[in-house]
């Protein structure tokens, strides 16, 4: 129970960290919003905040694989701001050890960490290709 709180808290720090984003940069708008690595942030914590609050409206082990590979997803995503952000990745890693309880469905979450773990860290990374300091200067 107390994993499933984890994930929920870490779904609600996802909206928390797009909202955040928003409002520190509306004054940039909407050139800020076209940088690929803000666009994938952005992206991918609305999806992971998804995910993890369905995953922490059940407890059968599909919902435990989804929670455990958002988790994992949103602690990379948190520790890739380099910023107060970063604070919120424990509670993302907590939500991470809700593994489904037997079968096929434990290995395929046991397999979905480290893959969420390379995926967001991959999209978000490259998104900073697309468009780079340089060409991104804000009145």
């Amino acid at each position: 129970m107390r994993l499933r709180v984890a994930q929920q808290i870490a779904g609600v720090l996802c909206f928390g960290l797009v909202a955040l984003v928003v409002a520190a940069n509306l004054g940039c708008a909407p050139k800020y919003f076209q940088r690929g690595d803000v666009i994938a942030l952005l992206a991918v914590g609305v999806l992971d905040g998804v995910l993890l609050l369905g995953a922490s409206s059940g407890d059968s082990d599909t919902h435990r694989v989804l929670g455990v590979a958002a988790s994992a997803s949103a602690a990379t995503l948190f520790l890739a701001t380099i910023s107060i952000p970063a604070l919120f990745a424990p509670i993302a890693i907590a939500g991470a050890f809700r593994i489904a309880r037997t079968g096929p469905l434990r290995a395929i979450g046991l397999i979905a960490i480290p893959c969420a773990i390379a995926g967001t860290a991959a999209v978000v990374f490259l998104g900073e290709l697309l468009v780079t300091a340089d060409q991104f200067r804000c009145p």
